[in-house]
């Protein structure tokens, strides 16, 4: 790892470019927001399935609730857990806790208990909050006075400087860390978004992201920034049809969506959407290509550490592979090689940001913190700099070029994922010795991960039980879609496991009952076509075999082109080719009656045939 002793002690110029973007006049969270009350006060603020709330309403309610907050001791550096689902409650008590002068945690009650439980003990939050009901919080909200609550009310200054949310992500060391934000960039955040978007009051802006991913804040603060109305869609997995539904609902014009969920919508009959980031993974030029005509498309980079987002492109033509754009207003980006000193345009180097949008660092590490944000030797004294790990070239007009990653973190679904933490979680299960994780291609072509363990002498776990421990503590997106049982692991001469040599997973073999119907014979071809497995039968459960809420779209959708309708939340619910056939028969009011035709030509695991 370069180290700021190991660079070259003569005088340097900045590198390219020479200064960086002005930045917008800084704001805290309430400031902007109720600036915006103050503009456009009618306007819609907030809407879902029930009802719509407009910028005064939405304004006062969280007023209420923020006083409630202050009485309770809540107020700069106080951390609040809101362990609420994506919801108009949740915006109302994110809006709350900044308006104390606190800053909130979002911790999504659909994690697994064991994580939920983690972030809390580890954060140790003042205040809990996962209810709004006023019995519950011991008062009556609507008793306190509904206005804006200033420095005389709150229990000190809310400065700049002060926390305004943490965020936790997957950490090396085999346990998520939290990153605390502070209000010093969220302003510029907003404006950039706002300008690069052009999002304006009138438009409507979707609330896709889980709370506790933090494309969640781009989603809330561009909107009530630009006067716009945030839109939250119904709970549940969105991705594929179930996607393309919530945005026609809601009248949809603006959305944040990972390429991989953009990439699972079947069509673009989207006639009100004017406007896609993509964000959270590399964006193919063919999505870029398919999307890009007749819309704006945006391409944005930027790591948790640095709020949120740190460079965007101008709106893609469709033309190559996209690249990640330039820095944002307040942002300044080095690409630096080994010894941090400036690469040329072309070469490929470490990408560094600066700027007031840096973390203050990690919650209670500060030995992590002190190794990724470092003195930044091209700025003014004292000021840091956040080392990314991410490779990047610039190109002749200051584009960023992705090139890959120095270390084993990867971006699974748009989620920031450390194989060391997933290669610990598979560790603790109780018949485990080792275990290691790498990243390997789905049937499809996108990134899936893939866990290899050694089981203890006289244990033999089967991958399914390793795969349910994982689920049982860690979000969807950490627990390996296959995991492999070896005897050993395969080694290099110094020692090191050799990623190279480890084996292709072998998909699991049938044990069960064959199919008998045409549902449950095109449900075992469109399972082994999907997850890339030879053998399936009436008892094989999708997610056992790998399959994720990606794969679940491309399932979900297959059987819809061959007659057969199921929801996500009832793959969910009944993941196995019999529980499916049977909800599908229900849904068409047919049964799965015994027909014709070979068992066995249906269990190649090939596509169905047309």
């Amino acid at each position: 790892m370069p180290t700021l002793e190991a660079a070259d002690t003569e005088p340097r110029s900045r590198p390219y470019p020479p200064d960086p973007p002005a930045r917008v006049a800084p704001a805290t969270l309430p400031q902007l927001f109720e600036c915006q009350v103050a503009r456009t006060p009618d306007g819609d603020a907030l809407a879902d399935g029930t009802g719509t709330l407009t910028y005064r309403e939405l304004n006062r309610r969280a007023n209420r609730l923020a006083r409630l907050l202050i009485r309770r001791g809540i107020g700069p550096e106080r951390l609040v857990a809101l362990r609420l689902p994506r919801s108009v409650d949740m915006v109302v008590a994110m809006l709350a806790v900044v308006k104390a002068g606190g800053g909130y945690l979002p911790v999504d009650p659909a994690y697994p208990a064991a994580h939920v439980e983690y972030v809390l003990a580890d954060a140790a939050p003042d205040l809990i909050l996962d209810t709004l009901d006023s019995a519950e919080l011991g008062d009556a909200p609507a008793e306190l006075s509904d206005t804006d609550p200033t420095d005389r009310d709150r229990t000190a200054s809310l400065r700049l400087a002060n926390t305004a949310y943490v965020i936790y992500t997957s950490g090396s060391t085999g346990r998520p860390k939290g990153t605390v934000i502070t209000h010093a960039g969220l302003a510029g955040l907003a404006a950039a978004k706002v300008d690069r978007l052009a999002l304006s009051a009138g438009d409507r802006m979707a609330q896709l992201s889980s709370p506790s991913f933090d494309a969640s804040i781009t989603e809330i603060w561009a909107a009530f920034t630009a006067g716009a109305t945030l839109v939250v869609p119904p709970p549940g997995p969105l991705a594929g049809d179930e996607l393309g539904d919530a945005l026609r609902a809601g009248r949809v014009t603006h959305a944040v969506i990972p390429p991989s969920a953009l990439g699972s919508l079947s069509g673009v009959d989207l006639p009100d959407l004017r406007t896609i980031v993509v964000a959270g993974e590399e964006c193919p030029a063919e999505l870029a290509a398919r999307w890009a005509p007749g819309r704006r498309l945006i391409n944005a980079y930027g790591p948790t550490e640095a709020t949120v987002c740190a460079t965007m492109t101008d709106p893609l033509s469709g033309n190559g592979i996209p690249p990640i754009g330039q820095p944002i207003p307040g942002v300044a980006t080095y690409v630096l090689d080994g010894a941090l000193r400036p690469a040329a345009p072309g070469e490929t180097g470490e990408l560094y940001l600066a700027g007031p949008g840096l973390a203050r660092g990690y919650l209670r590490r500060p030995g992590l913190t002190a190794q990724r944000f470092v003195a930044d030797p091209f700025g003014e004294p004292g000021s840091r700099m956040y080392r990314t790990g991410d490779l990047v070239r610039r190109t002749e007009t200051g584009d960023l070029v992705f090139a890959g990653r120095l270390d084993d973190q990867t971006k699974i679904r748009g989620y920031r994922v450390e194989l060391g933490e997933v290669a610990a979680i598979l560790r603790s299960h109780p018949s485990v010795s080792e275990a290691v994780a790498v990243v390997r291609p789905d049937p499809a072509g996108n990134p899936r991960l893939v866990g290899y363990v050694v089981p203890h002498r006289g244990s033999a776990p089967t991958p399914a039980e390793v795969r349910e421990h994982a689920r049982s503590r860690v979000p969807e997106y950490l627990v390996p879609a296959v995991v492999a049982v070896l005897d050993e692991l395969p080694r290099t001469p110094s020692g090191k496991v050799d990623r190279g040599a480890l084996p292709a997973p072998a998909g699991p073999e049938a044990a069960g009952e064959s199919p008998r119907t045409d549902p449950e014979r095109t449900l075992c071809a469109l399972f082994g076509h999907v997850l890339g497995v030879s053998d399936v039968d009436l008892d094989s459960h999708f997610f056992e075999l790998g399959g994720d809420s990606m794969l679940a779209v491309n399932l979900i959708r297959g059987a819809r082109e061959a007659g057969l309708s199921f929801t996500p939340r009832e793959l969910y619910a009944q993941p196995t080719v019999r529980g499916l056939a049977a909800v599908a028969a229900a849904r068409t009011g047919g049964a799965t009656r015994p027909t014709g035709g070979s068992d066995t030509d249906t269990r190649t695991g090939e596509g169905p045939r047309r």
